[in-house]
């Protein structure tokens, strides 16, 4: 076995292949980091010349008045985790490489399962389990820090092979219910921005972490990435029309009102009546408000809007937002059951709702979103975690005093 720099045609092609394959190694995201001049590294291992092994590194300094930089591997080495002898000898190797480079520590969190969950985040007995590599890096050296900078828990939908007519029958009624109200009543309209556009999404994703309190990222970030990734990346918005909306709810008054003329007046429509009046009350009070709205914010209103990544065998839910003001209108659920649609329809093996929280924590801040997830009806993903490496006697020493 051999260490190496590798080309970005021997990467690309091994990025590829290998089954913990993902867009953060990718030869999309080493051409952004290269675009905004950011210090990045390929290297690999190469047995009899064949790619057995790669990596995207990205190097940070500390500070200005601290000369030694802190290394990244996100979402980890590409490679069979479970060849020891390979990841002892990358491991060897990729600690001299990065001393070399004037790093003293090395952060990873491998794209792979640590154990398999159901739907509840309850482990499944005889599933999948990778603790042993968790071991094995112990062994090497890693320690274990659990969330680092990426997300450790996701959540999944298995749609290999499945039609979006029968995905959706999955679906738990509240979810089902909510796209078809998009579809059939609310008529919502969900379009790919263009690049001019991003600002529109960038709006949409501000006013969310505002009220969130999360930190979002750069309209530059979306840009880069719209770039980069180009036909591997799509930026959806949803948006409500508010004539074809009104249009729409006056027609259902209409039929509601001929239903009710052409009712007996016998006791066992009493009750039919009543609903179908209500009904017409329920969406003159809806026309009232779409009018409002209308003059406020003009006929064309965002809701939502979302950012997509369409990777290997794999869609990945990356960003969104929505204004609170519009959550009536399901926004969300259009955009989801867009995108995922389009996963049935190009034939992906698995949709990936991405980063959950708080999922064992009923009153935490963000078992909302985990519940948002959970109503398509998919699977959570523990993935094994992060670790970190120190790479010479500095990033020891630094290691013991944060723990």
């Amino acid at each position: 076995m051999k260490f190496c720099e590798l080309t970005e045609t021997e990467f690309d092609t091994f990025s590829k292949e290998v089954s913990c394959k993902n867009f953060f190694q990718s030869l999309e995201t080493l051409k952004r980091y290269k675009n905004n001049k950011e210090e990045v590294y390929l290297v690999g291992v190469k047995d009899n010349d064949k790619v057995v092994a790669a990596s995207i590194l990205v190097a940070y300094k500390e500070s200005k008045y601290f000369n030694y930089k802190t290394f990244n591997a996100y979402k980890g080495f590409l490679m069979d985790y479970s060849n020891n002898e390979l990841l002892k000898f990358f491991t060897k190797e990729i600690k001299k490489f990065i001393k070399s480079k004037k790093g003293f520590r090395l952060y990873i969190d491998p794209y792979i399962v640590s154990e398999q969950r159901d739907t509840d985040g309850k482990v499944v007995e005889g599933g999948i389990n990778n603790l042993s590599v968790k071991e094995s890096l112990l062994t090497l050296g890693y320690h274990y820090i659990g969330e680092y900078t990426q997300v450790k828990w996701n959540y999944c939908l298995d749609i290999k092979g499945k039609t979006k007519e029968e995905l959706f029958k999955t679906f738990k009624p509240n979810t089902r219910n909510n796209i078809n109200k998009t579809l059939n009543k609310y008529l919502l309209n969900v379009r790919k921005l263009t690049l001019e556009e991003l600002p529109l999404f960038k709006k949409v994703t501000e006013d969310t972490c505002a009220r969130r309190m999360f930190k979002d990222k750069t309209l530059k970030y979306y840009q880069d990435m719209y770039k980069a990734f180009k036909d591997k990346v799509v930026f959806y918005i949803c948006e409500l029309d508010c004539d074809k909306y009104i249009a729409n709810l006056e027609k259902e008054i209409e039929a509601a009102n001929e239903r009710i003329i052409t009712l007996s007046d016998s006791p066992s429509n009493k009750n039919r009546k009543l609903s179908l009046a209500q009904e017409v009350k329920s969406n003159t009070k809806r026309i009232e408000e779409a009018k409002a709205i209308k003059k406020e914010k003009g006929n064309i209103v965002p809701l939502s809007a979302a950012m997509f990544i369409l990777w290997g065998d794999e869609v990945v839910y990356l960003f969104s937002g929505s204004y609170d003001e519009y959550m009536s209108f399901c926004g969300q659920y259009r955009l989801q059951w867009e995108i995922i649609s389009y996963a049935c329809d190009n034939h992906y093996s698995r949709y990936n709702f991405y980063g959950i929280k708080d999922l064992f924590n009923p009153q935490g801040k963000d078992y909302g979103v985990y519940e948002f997830k959970k109503g398509f009806n998919g699977y959570v993903e523990e993935l094994l975690g992060a670790f970190v490496i120190p790479t010479n006697l500095l990033g020891k020493i630094i290691y013991l005093i944060k723990k």
